[in-house]
């Protein structure tokens, strides 16, 4: 292009404008790219998916090519009626450096050996700056795709920007070496100064959070304006690196060295960014962190400015001052830079995108900070004396003091938390349905404490750890000795690789294959989600092997978990899902026909059993009722969905960065560990009894539950060790017992009896909470002959044997009654909870074989219930719904 305008501006004008043909085309292709990449993030690859967004890619240049090539071929016929006449001669362009072509041909040839260089180090420099500056604000903006790509845009647009600047200026140059080398040294000095700019990043990025609203529009302005802190950074810099080319290029034409300097010059260019990148990512980032490889960077320009600006005073007294005056700031500039303090690690691993706070420097301690090859990665000291390592400000693993203290006497022991449970319970919920297995391997290493566990097993030969991040594990020693097998059993091996390539590498089967890696909005993250990955690895398991999947049910959507489900549906015959905590999960599947039953004795194994002597007991109960969801509950929701996460159709790397800046949850999800009417339990026939633990053995949703129904039925009063906010709840649900259980007693009917029912239904939740299946049949017994001796409405013990049929799985009783509920509502007295009422009533309907009436109820109750169309429930429940339909019409 570059050649072809020029031989054309030649041939129509005798003035010079080489340069800013150059210019206007590098700005033009600068700009073209800067958008693209928005286009292509933002819109084009969600609306098309990567194969669309590829043959668009295609589908312009061809367009381009057939417009251009009509233009010239009409261009040509106007001009003379014969095509092949036309094409001119390539001309000599105008040579305005008499100076430099005057001394001959070995003054040439010093000028281009020169200028390439030039070339080749201003790409190396620009690179160092672009890999250092974009992990930068990765720690700022956060480390999702869309912000990469904003990231990419910016510095790209920077580009275009000095391009169109000097487009108008590179012909009229009085001596463009000179100028040259005064934009080396001032890029070289701009990019330095970027370290000042990018602290005030954090601050920017704070008060961002907090200004902008969780909605659709505020996201749109967070994009917007974390594009505007980018450039903020890059721009300065990057305007002078958008100078340099046009301007190196044309100096060369001007000298005349004709059109090979086009490529020659482009050709070097692209080498040293290759070169940059290289040296960069590969060897200055883990040597010397993103700090001073910014400075290198800084300093190599400022080093080639000075170069070219010596040279120039050789021939040019009028220069020599300059190149001095330049020689004392680039020596202030780089030794200010060097000796000044370093980043507050505090400050960089704050996750301001995430949380919206910046600490003030010092405030918290970090006692490990290093910049790897993939992330940075931090592990800071909290205030109770755990740890909670970070990958670019992104926490991902955590544990408190209490791994570390001597194990407390029994009645002290505290149940597994948060995080600490979801660390226990993605490995050994695994390997209970795989207890024998002897080949293991961890995708993600994290604290170490999967790999750890499962080497707690006598069974275990060998677990292979893979991440992509050394620094991840290095960080992860300050774990030990909670982690101590993953480094010092001889059987623990690590790899650092990329999943993917590794197991495409090493070719061989596992009995066990856990992956645990980074919240799936990390760019790259979501590549280990993905349908083709499932496809890969499910080649990797023998056959009776499991194969482990952690996700999160915070800052994500129902749809974007069912996108993940989908792709393992696909790929496993069998699955199951496990709540480890309250918000996240484990899926664990296999490609045999049946998901093998969990054997928990893995969990008293002598190893494991030692290190969860700490922590209160954890009964095969209370691990049974962590289960969620199996196949075959979501099988008529998931066969029906045509979407599903994969490599071509990213749907989890485009929209998980959204759902976190929304605050989104599963609440489908979610819901189903919450509510009275277990819906996945019910559709599964599934019982979850009620137990008789006296305490609790996980911080976990259902698990607490239980305990607090259970102490309710009992009367047993709380531990010391629960919290003040489970001894409120068991006080509530005690005092409206008593309430209820003193009205019945007075023999009196109530003043009204759709509150009494409403209130009754609550007592009902706190004795029954976390159970489904069975009921305690003395209490039941109670209430209804209460209501029957006091007269209580017909459609009001209608819904008591409603609601008690429901949840012990009587279908035949639940749907003849739901047919009085139904009027009772057309008549204005909802007497149940209508998301229970609408549950109940679709799938007692199901069970019963009408379809039609099943039909009828979800159409007339879905849509008046709180829940979202979206929401996982509503979903399921459609789609048991159409299943039966199907088969019924079949």
């Amino acid at each position: 292009m570059s050649a072809a305008l020029l031989r054309r501006e030649a041939r129509r004008s005798a003035d010079e404008s080489s340069g800013r043909v150059l210019g206007v085309l590098y700005f033009a292709n600068s700009l073209g790219a800067a958008v693209g990449v928005l286009v292509a993030g933002f819109w084009l690859i969600g609306a098309v998916g990567l194969p669309g967004t590829l043959i668009a890619a295609a589908s312009i240049n061809l367009v381009v090519a057939l417009a251009t090539y009509s233009a010239v071929r009409a261009e040509r016929e106007d001009d003379d009626g014969d095509p092949a006449s036309n094409v001119p001669a390539p001309a000599p362009l105008p040579v305005v450096l008499a100076d430099l072509s005057e001394g001959g041909e070995d003054r040439r040839r010093d000028l281009w050996r020169v200028m390439l260089a030039m070339s080749f180090g201003t790409a190396v420099a620009s690179f160092i700056y672009e890999i250092a500056w974009i992990r930068m604000l990765s720690l700022v903006l956060g480390s999702a795709t869309h912000a990469f790509e904003l990231m990419l845009s910016a510095f790209i647009l920077g580009l275009a920007l000095g391009a169109f600047w000097v487009r108008s200026r590179a012909d009229r140059f009085r001596d463009p070496v000179r100028a040259l080398g005064l934009v080396q040294f001032a890029m070289g000095a701009l990019a330095i100064g970027t370290l000042g700019v990018y602290l005030f990043a954090f601050d920017w990025m704070a008060a961002l959070i907090e200004a902008v609203d969780e909605n659709e529009a505020g996201y749109r302005l967070y994009n917007l304006a974390r594009y505007g802190i980018a450039l903020a950074v890059m721009l300065p810099a990057t305007f002078c690196a958008g100078i340099t080319l046009p301007l190196i290029t044309r100096t060369l034409l001007g000298a005349g060295h004709g059109e090979r300097a086009v490529g020659a010059v482009y050709s070097w260019n692209t080498l040293g960014s290759i070169g940059g990148v290289a040296l960069a990512a590969l060897w200055l980032m883990p040597l010397v962190g993103l700090r001073a490889m910014l400075i290198i960077g800084g300093a190599l320009d400022i080093a080639l400015g000075l170069w070219l600006l010596w040279r120039r005073s050789a021939e040019s007294p009028a220069s020599r001052q300059t190149a001095t005056l330049a020689t004392v700031a680039g020596l202030a500039v780089v030794g200010v830079s060097v000796i000044s303090p370093a980043f507050d690690p505090g400050i960089l691993s704050s996750g301001v995108f995430r949380y919206g706070t910046v600490p003030e420097p010092g405030e918290r301690t970090i006692v490990f900070y290093k910049d790897g090859r993939t992330a940075s990665v931090s592990v800071r000291l909290g205030s109770d004396s755990g740890y909670s390592l970070a990958t670019n400000g992104k926490p991902d693993a955590s544990m408190s003091r209490y791994w570390f203290d001597e194990p407390p006497v029994d009645s002290l022991k505290e149940p597994l938390k948060g995080d600490e449970s979801t660390q226990v319970l993605l490995p050994l919920l695994t390997l209970a349905h795989a207890p024998q297995a002897r080949e293991a391997a961890v995708i993600g290493h994290g604290s170490g404490l999967s790999t750890h566990f499962l080497l707690g097993s006598e069974m275990v030969e060998r677990v292979v750890t893979i991440d992509i991040e050394p620094e991840m594990v290095n960080a992860a020693r300050l774990f030990k000795p909670a982690n101590i097998r993953a480094y010092d059993d001889p059987r623990s091996r690590f790899v650092y690789d990329d999943a993917k390539s590794f197991f495409a590498a090493s070719n061989r089967q596992f009995d066990l294959i856990l992956s645990e890696p980074s919240n799936p909005w990390v760019s790259g993250v979501s590549g280990l989600f993905t349908d083709e990955f499932y496809q890969r690895i499910s080649r990797y398991l023998t056959p009776t092997g499991v194969f482990g999947q952690w996700l999160h049910l915070y800052e994500i959507e129902d749809a974007l978990v069912l996108d993940v489900v989908s792709a393992l549906h696909r790929n496993f015959r069998s699955y199951a899902i496990y709540l480890t905590n309250d918000v996240d999960v484990l899926v664990v599947a296999t490609n045999a026909e049946r998901l093998p039953a969990p054997d928990w004795s893995v969990f008293r194994s002598p190893d494991i059993a030692v290190d969860l002597a700490r922590f209160a007991p954890i009964s095969d109960g209370a691990l049974a009722g962590t289960l969620l969801l199996t196949r075959a509950e979501l099988a008529p929701l998931v066969e029906e969905r045509r979407s599903a996460n994969s490599d071509f159709q990213p749907t989890l790397d485009l929209g998980a960065e959204r759902a976190r800046f929304l605050r989104r949850s599963a609440t489908g999800f979610l819901g189903l560990r919450t509510d009275r009417f277990d819906l996945g339990a019910a559709l599964d026939g599934r019982r979850i009894p009620l137990t008789g633990d006296r305490f609790a053995s996980m911080s976990h949703r259902r698990v607490e539950a239980q305990l607090l129904a259970g102490r309710l039925r009992s009367g047993e009063a709380l531990s010391p060790m629960d919290t003040v906010s489970k001894r409120r709840a068991l006080q509530a649900a005690r005092f409206r017992e008593q309430r209820l259980r003193q009205g019945m007693e007075a023999g009196t009917p109530p003043a009204d009896w759709f509150l009494w029912f409403t209130e009754m239904v609550h007592v009902e939740a706190d004795r029954h909470d976390g159970t489904m299946g069975v009921v305690d049949s003395t209490w039941y017994e109670g209430v209804e002959a209460y209501m029957r001796a006091q007269g209580a409405p017909a459609d009001g013990l209608s819904a008591l044997r409603m609601l008690r049929a429901a949840v012990t799985y009587d279908w035949v009783t639940a749907s003849r009654e739901t047919e009085t509920q139904l009027a009772a509502r057309d008549g204005g007295r909802q007497w149940l909870p209508l998301a229970l009422f609408c549950d109940a009533a679709v799938l007692a309907r199901l069970r019963v074989g009408d379809v039609t009436g099943a039909r009828a109820a979800f159409s007339r109750l879905s849509g008046a219930t709180e829940r979202d169309p979206r929401d996982l429930r509503t979903m399921l429940l459609n789609a048991h719904v159409s299943a039966a339909e199907s088969a019924l019409a079949r």
